[in-house]
């Protein structure tokens, strides 16, 4: 997000610069803020989890970034996409192409926004140990698709495919 040492933003811009361009600096502040450390809002972070019952998910820090006691799978992260579409302010901003937030224009990282009828949110990862990451979704007719790849060598065409063959006959 490039956050600069003493200035202050308010949670919600913090969002915003979290799940637009996946903003590490946001989610250390965030986990700082909410918990008072990084460390702590990691253990807030696992404790939700078990609540959603994710069965295959243990964080190690509050950006994502490679660790080797983080893992997910598939599965655990439709359950934290389909989560994140219950409160409305998320899903507003996992919809978001792009935003001016506290004097930075900041950019989604998901390419299929605006690109592919009906998408509408969710979120891209990229680490030298995942590779290429995508949970996305699509509404159509009212109903709502989500597509996950990980390790993927081309996470926006990969989605693509799911969503033709998923949605055929749309």
């Amino acid at each position: 997000m490039g956050l600069v040492a003493g200035e202050t933003l308010t949670v919600r811009d913090l969002l915003y610069g979290l799940l637009l361009p996946s903003g590490n600096d946001a989610a250390v502040a965030l986990a700082e803020h909410v918990a008072g450390s990084q460390d702590a809002f990691v253990r807030l972070m696992n404790e939700t989890g078990a609540l959603l019952g994710l069965k295959n998910t243990t964080f190690a820090n509050p950006h994502g970034l490679d660790d080797p006691a983080q893992v997910s799978t598939a599965a655990d992260l439709a359950v934290m996409a389909k989560a994140a579409f219950a409160y409305p302010l998320l899903a507003r901003i996992i919809a978001t192409p792009t935003a001016q937030i506290a004097g930075r224009k900041l950019t989604n990282t998901n390419e299929l926004l605006g690109a592919y009828q009906g998408a509408d949110g969710v979120k891209t990862g990229t680490t030298d140990a995942a590779g290429e990451c995508l949970v996305a979704s699509t509404t159509r007719q009212g109903h709502r698709l989500l597509a996950i790849v990980l390790g993927s060598q081309a996470r926006y065409a990969d989605v693509r495919a799911l969503f033709d063959f998923a949605g055929n006959g749309w």
